[in-house]
């Protein structure tokens, strides 16, 4: 039991960083769809990665990545 609350921790914590180096690239691309003006739903997408990047700086990194996806998908870019 124990080994598996360790291994299930372990998981966890080694997680993190890989969704923390994801959101920046994601915002970037969220940014460049919305400064070319390929967003579709501009206004919602926005909202969505503004809300992804607020999340990301207060270390809701796995929030982030789902906030920050729902936003591509809005974009119509491939998440």
């Amino acid at each position: 039991m124990l080994k598996k609350m360790t291994l299930a921790l372990a998981l966890v914590a080694f997680s993190a960083p890989a969704f923390a180096g994801s959101c920046p690239a994601m915002i970037n691309q969220i940014d460049a769809a919305l400064s070319f003006g390929k967003a579709m739903n501009a206004a919602e997408v926005k909202k969505l990665r503004d809300q992804g990047e607020a999340l990301h700086r207060s270390g809701g990194h796995a929030a982030s990545v789902r906030v920050l996806q729902e936003a591509m998908k809005l974009a119509g870019l491939n998440s």
